[in-house]
């Protein structure tokens, strides 16, 4: 038999075997764990609510350790390593939309990818689709929840607009549902309105 039979024989006898393997992915394997993202700029009034909201949030609900709450700032594709250290992230931000200021709108990470749902991005460096999209190409798939609230004012200050505040403990109550909604606990603090 000559050699490149040979050769041609033994490389359809690998990929036989490889098809019967298992395949493995590169990304790193991470137990279960939920984030509670806000973000923006939080000198910018209601450019910083997803902050305020999860601030809000950890100040008025009790939740299991396998929960966290950051702030993320403007910190862009510093928050990339989060997405292959925890599981089920949700992302609080401001949304730019036409709807009354306060109005909440909440969507898969799948939803913001194949429809364009734009996040308002005014003080980011980059935004949460491309965020995902970053961390996708880097192996990194955790169930993602968005919810965007849509801004009054974005000018210098730190206080939140009325309408935008009025709306933190509907918000709170929409990051406990969905922390439930993916197997976590999360209960609101008796006697805390936050």
């Amino acid at each position: 038999m000559p050699y490149g039979y040979i050769f041609l024989f033994l490389i359809k006898q690998k990929m036989k075997i490889a098809q019967n393997q298992p395949t493995y992915k590169l990304a790193r394997k991470t137990k279960k764990r939920a984030l509670v993202l806000g973000v923006g700029n939080i000198i910018l009034k209601d450019d910083g609510l997803g902050v305020r909201t999860a601030e809000f949030f950890e100040r008025a609900y009790s939740f299991g350790s396998d929960v966290s709450c950051i702030d993320g700032g403007t910190a862009g594709t510093g928050l990339l390593s989060l997405f292959s250290e925890f599981s089920h992230i949700i992302i609080i931000d401001a949304l730019s939309s036409d709807s009354l200021p306060g109005t909440i709108y909440t969507f898969s990470g799948e939803a913001l990818k194949k429809n364009g749902a734009r996040l308002k991005t005014s003080a980011h460096s980059i935004g949460i689709k491309d965020l995902l999209d970053l961390a996708a190409f880097e192996g990194s798939h955790p169930a993602v929840s968005i919810i965007g609230i849509v801004p009054s004012d974005i000018s210098p200050g730190l206080e939140l607009s009325d309408a935008v505040s009025e709306k933190l403990p509907e918000a709170a109550r929409i990051i406990s549902d969905t922390l439930k909604r993916f197997g976590f606990k999360a209960a609101k603090r008796k006697g805390r309105d936050a």
